[in-house]
Protein backbone atom coordinates (compact mmCIF):
# COMPACT_ATOMS: atom_id res chain seq x y z
CA UNK A 1 0.00 0.00 0.00
CA UNK A 2 0.83 3.69 -0.14
CA UNK A 3 2.23 3.47 3.38
CA UNK A 4 4.86 0.14 2.58
CA UNK A 5 8.07 1.03 2.44
CA UNK A 6 11.53 -0.35 3.04
CA UNK A 7 11.73 -4.00 4.09
CA UNK A 8 8.25 -4.45 2.37
CA UNK A 9 9.91 -2.99 -1.06
CA UNK A 10 12.87 -5.49 -0.59
CA UNK A 11 10.79 -7.57 -0.24
CA UNK A 12 9.45 -7.34 -3.48
CA UNK A 13 12.17 -5.85 -5.38
CA UNK A 14 14.39 -8.90 -3.84
CA UNK A 15 12.20 -11.60 -5.59
CA UNK A 16 11.89 -10.28 -8.53
CA UNK A 17 14.59 -12.00 -10.51
CA UNK A 18 13.55 -15.32 -9.05
CA UNK A 19 9.96 -15.40 -9.50
CA UNK A 20 6.62 -13.59 -10.76
CA UNK A 21 5.89 -11.41 -8.17
CA UNK A 22 2.28 -10.03 -8.26
CA UNK A 23 1.81 -6.73 -6.80
CA UNK A 24 -1.82 -5.95 -5.25
CA UNK A 25 -2.37 -2.88 -3.47
CA UNK A 26 -1.44 0.70 -4.19
CA UNK A 27 1.95 2.28 -5.13
CA UNK A 28 4.73 1.78 -2.68
CA UNK A 29 6.53 4.53 -0.90
CA UNK A 30 9.64 3.77 -2.50
CA UNK A 31 12.48 3.94 0.31
CA UNK A 32 15.29 2.05 -1.50
CA UNK A 33 18.21 3.32 0.68
CA UNK A 34 19.68 1.36 3.77
CA UNK A 35 20.99 3.72 7.02
CA UNK A 36 23.25 2.53 9.67
CA UNK A 37 22.52 4.17 13.12
CA UNK A 38 25.84 5.18 15.12
CA UNK A 39 25.42 6.52 18.70
CA UNK A 40 28.26 7.33 21.19
CA UNK A 41 29.17 3.98 22.37
CA UNK A 42 32.97 3.88 21.57
CA UNK A 43 33.28 0.06 22.69
CA UNK A 44 31.01 -0.64 20.42
CA UNK A 45 32.43 1.28 17.23
CA UNK A 46 29.96 3.88 17.86
CA UNK A 47 27.32 1.45 16.39
CA UNK A 48 23.71 1.26 17.69
CA UNK A 49 22.99 -1.70 19.50
CA UNK A 50 20.01 -2.25 21.16
CA UNK A 51 21.13 -4.85 23.58
CA UNK A 52 24.23 -2.35 24.39
CA UNK A 53 21.97 0.77 25.38
CA UNK A 54 22.83 1.14 28.63
CA UNK A 55 26.11 1.79 27.32
CA UNK A 56 25.53 4.86 25.61
CA UNK A 57 27.11 7.55 27.12
CA UNK A 58 24.64 8.97 29.03
CA UNK A 59 26.21 12.59 28.88
CA UNK A 60 25.92 12.68 24.81
CA UNK A 61 22.49 12.56 23.46
CA UNK A 62 22.91 12.33 19.86
CA UNK A 63 22.80 10.01 17.24
CA UNK A 64 23.15 10.06 13.31
CA UNK A 65 22.03 7.48 11.04
CA UNK A 66 23.99 8.47 7.89
CA UNK A 67 22.86 6.43 4.28
CA UNK A 68 24.70 4.05 3.22
CA UNK A 69 23.60 2.59 0.58
CA UNK A 70 21.57 2.00 -2.40
CA UNK A 71 19.24 -1.55 -2.03
CA UNK A 72 19.22 -3.27 -5.33
CA UNK A 73 18.25 -6.31 -6.83
CA UNK A 74 20.03 -9.35 -8.32
CA UNK A 75 19.29 -8.23 -11.77
CA UNK A 76 20.86 -4.72 -10.27
CA UNK A 77 16.90 -2.79 -10.69
CA UNK A 78 17.10 0.03 -7.82
CA UNK A 79 15.29 2.56 -9.33
CA UNK A 80 12.24 2.58 -6.95
CA UNK A 81 12.37 5.98 -5.41
CA UNK A 82 8.74 6.76 -7.11
CA UNK A 83 7.99 3.16 -5.37
CA UNK A 84 6.88 0.24 -6.81
CA UNK A 85 3.47 0.21 -8.95
CA UNK A 86 0.95 -2.68 -8.25
CA UNK A 87 0.14 -5.16 -11.05
CA UNK A 88 -3.42 -5.00 -9.77
CA UNK A 89 -4.29 -2.24 -8.47
CA UNK A 90 -6.14 -1.98 -5.40
CA UNK A 91 -6.85 0.19 -2.58
CA UNK A 92 -8.32 -0.79 0.89
CA UNK A 93 -11.74 0.22 1.73
CA UNK A 94 -12.48 1.54 5.35
CA UNK A 95 -15.75 -0.13 5.55
CA UNK A 96 -13.97 -3.24 5.10
CA UNK A 97 -10.74 -3.98 6.05
CA UNK A 98 -10.89 -7.56 6.76
CA UNK A 99 -9.09 -9.36 9.39
CA UNK A 100 -5.36 -10.09 8.43
CA UNK A 101 -5.16 -13.61 7.60
CA UNK A 102 -8.44 -14.30 6.63
CA UNK A 103 -9.27 -15.63 3.62
CA UNK A 104 -11.87 -12.72 3.14
CA UNK A 105 -9.72 -9.89 4.00
CA UNK A 106 -9.99 -8.10 0.46
CA UNK A 107 -6.06 -7.87 -0.55
CA UNK A 108 -5.97 -11.67 0.68
CA UNK A 109 -8.92 -12.90 -1.04
CA UNK A 110 -8.00 -11.14 -4.35
CA UNK A 111 -4.55 -12.70 -4.19
CA UNK A 112 -6.42 -16.13 -3.82
CA UNK A 113 -8.81 -15.49 -6.46
CA UNK A 114 -4.95 -14.26 -8.76
CA UNK A 115 -3.66 -17.94 -7.61
CA UNK A 116 -6.72 -19.87 -8.37
CA UNK A 117 -7.90 -18.25 -11.56
CA UNK A 118 -11.75 -19.07 -9.81
CA UNK A 119 -13.57 -15.68 -8.87
CA UNK A 120 -14.55 -14.26 -6.37
CA UNK A 121 -17.90 -14.73 -4.50
CA UNK A 122 -18.10 -11.13 -4.04
CA UNK A 123 -16.53 -7.76 -6.29
CA UNK A 124 -13.79 -6.03 -5.07
CA UNK A 125 -15.79 -2.74 -4.98
CA UNK A 126 -13.79 0.02 -2.97
CA UNK A 127 -17.32 2.02 -1.14
CA UNK A 128 -14.71 3.96 0.63
CA UNK A 129 -10.99 4.10 0.30
CA UNK A 130 -8.44 4.36 2.97
CA UNK A 131 -6.39 7.72 2.07
CA UNK A 132 -4.05 9.17 4.24
CA UNK A 133 -4.88 12.48 5.58
CA UNK A 134 -1.99 13.40 7.53
CA UNK A 135 0.62 11.31 9.83
CA UNK A 136 2.59 12.91 13.25
CA UNK A 137 5.43 12.18 11.18
CA UNK A 138 4.47 14.35 8.77
CA UNK A 139 3.77 17.30 10.71
CA UNK A 140 6.74 17.07 13.14
CA UNK A 141 9.26 19.87 12.81
CA UNK A 142 11.80 17.69 13.62
CA UNK A 143 11.02 14.91 11.66
CA UNK A 144 13.99 13.82 9.09
CA UNK A 145 16.26 16.25 11.50
CA UNK A 146 18.91 15.77 13.84
CA UNK A 147 18.85 18.21 16.78
CA UNK A 148 21.88 18.72 19.01
CA UNK A 149 21.00 19.52 22.21
CA UNK A 150 24.83 19.22 24.00
CA UNK A 151 28.01 18.96 22.39
CA UNK A 152 30.01 16.47 24.55
CA UNK A 153 33.28 15.22 22.41
CA UNK A 154 33.83 10.83 22.79
CA UNK A 155 36.31 9.57 24.73
CA UNK A 156 38.64 8.52 21.45
CA UNK A 157 38.11 12.65 20.34
CA UNK A 158 38.66 14.43 23.66
CA UNK A 159 42.40 12.00 23.70
CA UNK A 160 42.91 13.43 20.15
CA UNK A 161 42.44 17.13 21.25
CA UNK A 162 44.76 16.58 24.02
CA UNK A 163 47.25 14.72 22.54
CA UNK A 164 46.92 17.84 19.76
CA UNK A 165 47.54 20.76 22.11
CA UNK A 166 50.56 19.24 23.81
CA UNK A 167 52.81 19.58 21.07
Amino acid sequence: TDRSASASELIINGLAPYIDVVHIGTTTVGKNQGSITFVDDFENGNFYDPDREDQINPNNQWGLQPIVSTVENAAGFSDYVDGLVPDIELREDITNLGVLGDVNEPLLARAIQEITGVSAKRAFDVQIPVNLVTSSKIVNPLNSHLVLDKVSPSKKMKTQLKSMTKK
